[in-house]
């Protein structure tokens, strides 16, 4: 399995370059992260699926330094729940998968902020309509109205 692995870095590495670590310690993590993914693809993997192994791996890869990402970031910055005020100004680590912010502005509504701190915990659109008991259009509309005021705040 380790020589799977190895073999398989190349793939890890490609992927961790494509989120711009900052720092080495950010690189080490991802790869860190990225080993994970890809030993979990591994485990997965079945050649009688019909589908070659890269592809395959590519999101478990993926999604393991998206997690770890995530983790850093809640680590770093606590978001607490509520309205507008107590989020207000709270800076937001960057990924090149998500959209750059570095404040969230007081003018988000409620609704609008709650999505957004969903979002940012890792809830896909349909967990957070089920959440907040709205439908999957309303929620889309708040967080594209939501994304448009941080823009318009961190552009200034």
């Amino acid at each position: 399995m380790e020589d799977l692995i190895e073999k398989n870095m190349g793939l890890v590495l490609n992927i961790v370059n494509r989120f711009n670590p900052k720092t080495q310690a950010d690189r080490d993590a991802y790869i860190q992260a990225g080993r994970i993914g890809l030993w979990k693809a591994l485990l997965k993997f079945s050649k009688h699926g019909g589908s070659k192994f890269s592809p395959y791996a590519w999101n478990p890869i993926k999604w393991e330094i998206i997690k770890e990402i995530r983790t850093a970031e809640s680590k770093t910055f606590n978001l607490s729940g509520g309205d507008c005020a107590d989020i207000k100004e709270q800076s937001i680590a960057r990924t090149n998968h998500s959209p750059f912010w570095e404040y969230i502005p007081s003018s988000l509504n409620k609704i609008e902020s709650e999505i957004i701190q969903l979002k940012l915990e890792g809830y896909n659109v349909k967990e957070i309509s089920t959440k907040l008991q709205r439908n999957r259009a309303n929620i889309k509309k708040n967080y594209q109205s939501a994304i448009g005021k941080i823009r318009a705040v961190n552009n200034e």
